[in-house]
Formats: structure tokens, C-alpha cells, sequence
């Protein structure tokens, strides 16, 4: 049998199958345990639009919740507060256990397909074990993959001290809900967004006049 005749092993297998038998990363996985019910926890995460007010790898969330078999439209911070960049991402939700888990696949990208889910597990006594898990496959993943690696590492990393966050809120207030949960101030992004529009638009303008006016004169 030729090469080309040979069969692929992998020809008949779903991609959740092929990223499971992957070898291109281990998952980047953790868990944080948090004195917080876990019926409070969950109906706080499954409010996507606010996980921006408590988790800081957010910068904005589309859905007000996480229903099975809908797009999941969101963008991330940047993976360093000095890289001037936010990522849009958009993925299907394709598991939803209450109180249990929450799992989007992002295949969006040719060569990359990618799961993460978000896991809990009741402790008792009012304690909650939070959890993030991520994992990826595909040329293109491999080829950029000195980037999602990090950002994978920052999603879980700020997911858990996020979850952190909303233990100190309950904590003090009781309750995680709109009024507890303080909204996320955009202001200093459109200031700076503003700022950098108005520099880049005189730098413009000063180079044509630098060009077009002094040159010609000079």
C-alpha cells in the first residue's frame, strides 16, 4: 500500500477526539477553592456580560448568559497591560451542566480548534472548587503557539484570582449580583483611545505639512 493509499487514523474521529489524543501542549488547568455556595457561584458566572466586573482577562462579554448551542462573543485584555491589542474571540457553548460546568469550542480559525471549560464542584459547607481548563490543537496553533500558551496560562490565572475576587465581595456584601458586583469603568480605554486618535491624526497632518509645505519652500 502506498502512502497516499494509507488510511488516516484520524479520519473518522470528532475533533474533541483528536484534541484529547493531542500531543501539541498539555492542558493548562487550576483550581481555586472559594468560601462562596455553589448555587451563588454559578448563577453569577453564567451571567457572561459581567464576568468583565470580576474576572480581569475580560475587557468585554456579549451574552447575559450561557445557553447550550449559542455563539459566545467576547474580547480579551492583553495578555500584558503594555501590548496594545484586544482580542476578539467568539466560540460554541457545547456543554451546560448547572452547577457543574461550562465548556466553548473556538474553531473559527483554520488549523486551530480549542475547548475551555470553566468547572465547579460543591465542597459543602458553603465552599465551591472553581476550575479553568484549556486545550488546543491544529497547524496554526502550532505555529503561533509561543503566544497562546501565555495567554492560555493568563486566562486561567486571572479566571482563579477573579473567582478570588468574588469571595471577597460575598464575603463582605452577601450576595454576588449587579449591585455588589461594581460595573467595569471603560472611561480610561475611550480616553486614551481619543488621546491616541488626536496624536496619530497631528503626526499625520504635521508630516503633510512637512512634505507638502516646508519642503517645497525650503
Amino acid at each position: 500500500m502506498t502512502t497516499a493509499n494509507k488510511p488516516n487514523p484520524s479520519a473518522n474521529l470528532s475533533p474533541e477526539e483528536i484534541l484529547a489524543a493531542s500531543n501539541d501542549m498539555e492542558p493548562v488547568a487550576g483550581v481555586v477553592d472559594v468560601d462562596i455556595p455553589i448555587s451563588t457561584l454559578w448563577e453569577c458566572f453564567t451571567h457572561a456580560n459581567w464576568w468583565t466586573r470580576w474576572n480581569s482577562c475580560f475587557f468585554w462579554a456579549f451574552n447575559r448568559n450561557l445557553i447550550l448551542g449559542q455563539q459566545l462573543i467576547w474580547v480579551f485584555q492583553p495578555i500584558r497591560w503594555w501590548f496594545l491589542y484586544k482580542m476578539p474571540a467568539i466560540a460554541k457553548i457545547v456543554e451546560v451542566e448547572p452547577q457543574r460546568k461550562v465548556t466553548w469550542e473556538v474553531t473559527v480559525m483554520p488549523g486551530f480548534y480549542a475547548r475551555h471549560t470553566y468547572h465547579m464542584e460543591d465542597l459543602g459547607d458553603g465552599r465551591t472548587r472553581f476550575g479553568s481548563w484549556e486545550k488546543a490543537t491544529g497547524w496554526s496553533f502550532r505555529l503561533m503557539k509561543w503566544f497562546w500558551i501565555p495567554h492560555f496560562v493568563f486566562v486561567k490565572n486571572h479566571s482563579l484570582e477573579g473567582a478570588k475576587n468574588l469571595e471577597a465581595i460575598y464575603r463582605q456584601q452577601g450576595a454576588l449580583d449587579k449591585q455588589t458586583i461594581s460595573h467595569k469603568n471603560y472611561i480610561p480605554f475611550w480616553i486614551s483611545l481619543v488621546l491616541a486618535i488626536v496624536l496619530l491624526t497631528e503626526r499625520i497632518i504635521g508630516d503633510w505639512f512637512f512634505t507638502s509645505i516646508c519642503v517645497k519652500y525650503l
